[in-house]
């Protein structure tokens, strides 16, 4: 389990696997591979099967306050390989006798398998769910999130656990300039995330910092050549020109407006340690 100081939206992050099946080709954690002294973030893939055990040992510190965690920070908790290691409902038993607010996260349907668990979970302790999408053109999808389920298919799932959860986000993100921000795209992300009575909805755009921007500007080259030039221009840097992120904003407030959607996720609130002891 990781700490950082700048929650996102919480300051634990726990990865039951370190690289990712489901191989967004955006992905800003593909630079931490090379830690590992691996090459292919998508391919290369550790898997941690003794989680549960080590997430049992740091929840049961007396130095531990009962923080919430993130499940899913910089690799899917549901890609292909849980489907063969079924980490996860080992994971949720330790969270389950710990009481530990979670915050999870996925782009995978294969949460589902799951939802009584989850559903027995948060009947113990606060559970947010998340996941997050680019578009809802299965031609681009394909190409840039290959191992993730269909877009819909994401968003039919989060409402599964409307009312079950503490709440619901849906992350539409990253906003890809001339792939993912097409007025059809987001306004069919705004007007199905309130069809759907998702809670919350957050945005972001593309950052491509190190490898990960040669990579991704290769891909716009090789499958999206028309708009290689126009895109090259937007990113310059590792961020996208303000002029045009500040015009896209205006459009996505006036859609928040419009569907009174917004980024209103709140964090849960510490419980001491010392005062979780007396729960038991």
């Amino acid at each position: 389990m990781t700490y950082h100081p700048d929650a996102f939206p919480t300051h634990w992050d726990l990865n039951p696997y370190r690289g990712c099946s489901i191989g967004c080709k955006y992905c800003f954690a593909q630079y931490s591979h090379k830690y590992l002294g691996l090459d292919d973030f998508f391919k290369d893939i550790l898997i941690k099967t003794n989680v549960s055990e080590s997430l049992g040992k740091k929840l049961g510190k007396k130095n531990w306050n009962n923080e919430q965690i993130k499940i899913g920070g910089i690799t899917d908790l549901y890609q292909h390989l849980e489907k063969r290691y079924k980490l996860m409902p080992k994971v949720y038993e330790i969270i389950k006798k710990h009481k530990t607010p979670v915050f999870i996260q996925t782009k995978s349907t294969l949460i589902l398998r799951d939802f009584e668990i989850i559903q027995e979970l948060s009947k113990i302790t606060s559970v947010d769910i998340a996941t997050s999408i680019t578009t809802f053109d299965e031609s681009i999808r394909k190409v840039i999130e290959p191992g993730a389920s269909t877009t819909l298919e994401r968003i039919e799932m989060l409402a599964k656990f409307k009312g079950i959860s503490r709440s619901t986000t849906l992350g539409f993100m990253p906003i890809i300039p001339l792939l993912s921000d097409t007025d059809e795209n987001l306004e069919t992300t705004f007007s199905l995330a309130k069809e759907y009575g998702i809670d919350n909805v957050v945005t972001s755009f593309l950052f491509l910092r190190g490898d990960v921007k040669s990579k991704f500007m290769a891909l716009i080259e090789q499958h999206f050549p028309e708009i290689y030039t126009g895109f090259s221009k937007l990113y310059a840097t590792s961020t996208v020109d303000p002029n045009y992120k500040q015009n896209i904003n205006l459009k996505i407030k006036k859609l928040r407006d419009k569907y009174q959607l917004f980024s209103v996720y709140k964090a849960v609130e510490t419980i001491a340690h010392s005062d979780q002891l007396s729960l038991f």
